[in-house]
């Protein structure tokens, strides 16, 4: 079977060796539909940013809203936590995108075997 990547290197660079490898192999038309549904699901650096500023709702923002409780009963650790979540978001935003290219590769596999 003949592999081909219809999709950016842009958008290829950002994704997991695995996923990336997965991708290649996928229809034209397959790999269109992955790069509109994790593009869809994918969160952005600069909306997070936005977000931890007002009121630290990054963690929100991410679906982890246990953290965000938390966060919130301690108010940031009293300001220090959430000084230090400038430098933790970027990671935070990696692995959420990383966990959601996996997750769009297996469901659009799951739907193709059907």
């Amino acid at each position: 079977m003949e592999t081909r990547n219809y999709i950016q290197p842009s958008i290829l660079d950002d994704l997991p060796a695995m996923v990336r490898n997965e991708v290649v192999k996928l229809s034209p038309q397959k790999q269109q539909e992955f790069v509109e549904e994790y593009h869809r699901k994918c969160k952005s650096m600069g909306k997070a940013y936005v977000a931890w500023f007002f009121l630290g709702w990054h963690y929100a923002y991410l679906g982890k809203w246990g953290w965000q409780v938390f966060f919130g009963l301690t108010l940031g650790g009293l300001a220090i936590w959430w000084l230090i979540s400038i430098a933790l978001i970027p990671g935070m935003i990696k692995d959420y995108n990383r966990d959601k290219a996996v997750e769009v590769l297996r469901n659009l596999r799951a739907v193709s075997a059907i």
